[in-house]
């Protein structure tokens, strides 16, 4: 856990998201420790409203900082495929900051 917060703290992220990189390690390929990561952390912010507009019944797409992807990609390395980001009425453009402002428990 130590080397995932170490990692964290040199993307200048905050160090909760080592919590998600820890969950996502004893599923048996990387494609599918990304995948429990961002969900995870989409999980999160949607729990702590981030992006949500009031009265809006659509989830958010979120797009993460390149210092998320990054940092997701240095852990779970093999058989990365770089998709687009979407584009669209929903799309949420998270930011370090956001990430920083999000309360952990």
């Amino acid at each position: 856990m130590d080397e995932y917060v170490d990692l964290c703290c040199s993307f200048g992220l905050p160090v909760w998201i080592a919590s998600l990189l820890q969950a996502a390690k004893p599923l048996k390929s990387d494609c599918a420790r990304r995948k429990k990561v961002y969900r995870l952390l989409q999980r999160k912010l949607m729990f702590r409203k981030v992006g949500v507009k009031e009265g809006n019944p659509c989830q958010p797409t979120y797009v993460y900082p390149e210092e998320v992807k990054m940092l997701v990609r240095s852990v779970f390395s093999q058989d990365i495929c770089d998709h687009p980001n979407p584009c669209h009425d929903q799309v949420v453009y998270v930011t370090v900051e956001d990430l920083h402002k999000v309360e952990v428990n």
